[in-house]
């Protein structure tokens, strides 16, 4: 029998791969409808973004520099076998035995054996006594992935794989002959297969399906990989079924039933199932004060009795640590890192009082102390949605910012998950316009701190979190002078009236039904950045959008774009304003979806044109204009 022991924590992910919306408010006024214009936007964007060129080129090679000084960070690209290590690199994965060096690396699996198309190596799980490999592919244009089962064996290099699965999104092996998995439809997951392999062939089963349409589902597998968990999640509650890895034929085991607020996670280690759950505090560790975004090992590690993973913030790079149920604290694997020995920085916290008088954390990176930071460049981050947490993890462009003197600061407002699920409660349906109004007080209260200001300040946000940044520049405009906004959620009105829309039933616990519910409709309206456009100077913007994209379509985002440049207009010419116009510019990428090109390069490109239009807008030279400096100064 497996004893319960019951760990009351909040339970929530740093690292999330779905992502939709996001969050805000505003006030009802002057629509614009403007027909046949869309082609006239296009061009009209790629003609203003040839004029970044230049500078574009500049920041890829500034760009390419930082990434190659952190090549050597620790990562989780390496999965540890029983006898081997496998590596996934460019189209294939490789492997190599224990103790062997590089140059003895043998191909285990191609991206061709997927099918005649374009993609990425995604997942990859390894049996349990390695001898079968299961990793999906996910082509460039579409996120349903095919599965490939990949037979092992120790002399032999495998020529072709034994199995092809379409459309699967999660998997984990129970045994060495039997998987399940997950089936993906559109955007949806709502079946769990058990895959059992025999001599006389592969057989599929059917073991659970969902009816919740707002309910996502997917397998997983504890670290000691006694249980897999069937793991069925909304935006407001969850529920778990569990498999003894030991009897994988038998039927999925109920652990708790749903509940409204309930969400929990399984966990199982020495013969003891823990549950995660939002029912209560739970223990805390000391970490280091850096630290803002954990990252945890895979599977398949060689010592199951340690908890591995890295610690990072936006502009420090990760950091290993190991933690043992003997310890109260993580103690790093590696005491002086080469990579560490970075130029100093600060990292500061601090709290906004929000209109309601709620309390709302702030987290700032700079490189000069707090007090002389008035005329530093600012770049404000926000999310909001979900119950999620700012993504907080690791990027080389936030540490090339860094060095340029500006200052980051990251808004943890109500809707996200940072401070538990009543916090992203707060922030969700009706409250929606509260995230807004947190946005606004963090960045009013920097400028209140000596933080900046207006002229010098940019905001960036991407997928739900535009809803909040596109409501605060109907609102303050004045607050900002750029905006930077990628697969942007700008049409919510329109995506939650469109059932036929992938996303739209599974999303209408975050923001309502407007269908059935006037209230709903009346709130959204209230605050859909799309539908409150006024004449009015609006921050410059650079809108990345994706012609694959399944989560926003780019029609809603074409929309705001050209209700925007029409009510830039109107202000202009009805008040004959005179001076620099805000530039609205689209950069509609062809070939991608939600997440963004997969390939490096246009990955960097895509990074480098942003901050050419940062540094644009807000008028900044920075490591350029330092050395003009230094070159006046020894020319005296």
């Amino acid at each position: 029998m497996i004893s319960f022991a019951i760990l009351r924590s909040v339970s929530r992910s740093l690292n999330t791969s779905r992502l939709y919306s996001q969050s805000r408010w505003i006030r009802p006024t002057t629509r614009f409808y403007t027909r046949g214009c869309v082609n006239t936007s296009v061009h009209y964007s790629e003609a203003e973004l040839g004029k970044l060129r230049s500078l574009e080129r500049h920041f890829d090679r500034r760009l390419r520099s930082v990434y190659q000084r952190f090549t050597d960070v620790p990562d989780h690209t390496a999965i540890q076998g029983s006898h081997h290590v496998y590596v996934v690199d460019g189209q294939g994965i490789f492997r190599v035995a224990h103790g062997d060096g590089e140059q003895d690396m043998e191909q285990v699996l191609h991206i061709d054996w997927a099918g005649d198309m374009d993609g990425i190596i995604q997942r990859v799980r390894l049996s349990p006594k390695e001898s079968v490999l299961a990793a999906t592919v996910k082509p460039d244009h579409c996120e349903e992935a095919r599965c490939v089962l990949v037979r092992l064996e120790e002399f032999t290099v495998p020529q072709q794989p034994m199995l092809v699965l379409d459309k699967v999104f999660s998997f984990e092996w129970a045994t060495d002959d039997v998987l399940f998995y997950t089936t993906q439809k559109g955007l949806q997951c709502r079946h769990v297969f058990r895959l059992h392999l025999t001599d006389a062939g592969a057989q599929s089963e059917l073991v659970y399906k969902e009816k919740d349409p707002e309910f996502f589902v997917e397998v997983s597998r504890s670290r000691d990989q006694r249980i897999l968990t069937v793991n069925c999640s909304s935006k407001s509650s969850s529920e778990v079924w569990m498999i003894d890895s030991r009897s994988p034929l038998s039927r999925p085991k109920l652990v708790q039933p749903r509940q409204p607020g309930l969400l929990y996670h399984v966990e199982h280690s020495d013969n003891q199932l823990y549950i995660l759950a939002n029912t209560g505090p739970g223990h805390e560790y000391q970490l280091p004060t850096w630290a803002c975004a954990i990252e945890t090992q895979r599977l398949n590690t060689a010592n199951k009795d340690t908890f591995s993973f890295l610690l990072s913030s936006p502009v420090h790079p990760p950091v290993r640590y190991h933690l043992c149920p003997a310890h109260n604290r993580p103690l790093s694997q590696e005491d002086d890192p080469q990579h560490i020995l970075l130029p100093e920085y600060h990292t500061t916290r601090l709290k906004a009082r929000s209109q309601d008088g709620t309390m709302v954390p702030l987290t700032l990176f700079h490189m000069q102390p707090l007090s002389d930071l008035s005329e530093a460049p600012l770049l404000v981050h926000v999310y909001g949605a979900y119950g999620l947490d700012l993504n907080m993890g690791f990027c080389p462009e936030k540490r090339l910012l860094l060095e340029d003197n500006w200052v980051l600061a990251y808004c943890h407002v109500r809707g996200g998950g940072e401070c538990g699920i009543a916090w992203h409660s707060a922030g969700r349906l009706h409250f929606k316009r509260k995230g807004v109004e947190d946005l606004s007080a963090c960045i009013q209260t920097l400028f209140q701190s000596g933080v900046s200001q207006p002229m010098l300040s940019a905001l960036t946000a991407r997928s739900a979190g535009a809803v909040l940044a596109g409501a605060l520049c109907n609102k303050h405009p004045q607050l900002l002078r750029a905006v930077l906004l990628q697969a942007p959620f700008l049409d919510v009105l329109g995506t939650m009236q469109d059932p036929s829309l992938p996303l739209t039933i599974e999303e209408r616990g975050e923001w309502g039904d407007p269908l059935a519910d006037p209230l709903h409709r009346d709130n959204i309206a209230s605050y859909c950045p799309c539908h409150n456009i006024t004449p009015q100077l609006y921050p410059s913007m650079l809108i990345t959008a994706y012609s694959g994209d399944s989560r926003v379509p780019p029609s809603g985002v074409k929309k705001y774009v050209e209700r925007l440049r029409e009510a830039i207009q109107t202000h202009i010419s009805s008040l004959g304003v005179k001076g620099p116009i805000p530039t609205v510019l689209l950069d509609l990428q062809h070939g991608a979806d939600h997440f963004g090109p997969e390939d490096f390069d246009r990955s960097l490109r895509e990074s480098a044109r942003q901050l050419a239009f940062l540094y644009t807008a807000l008028d900044y030279r920075g490591s350029r204009q330092k050395m003009t400096g230094r070159r006046k100064r020894t020319s005296k």
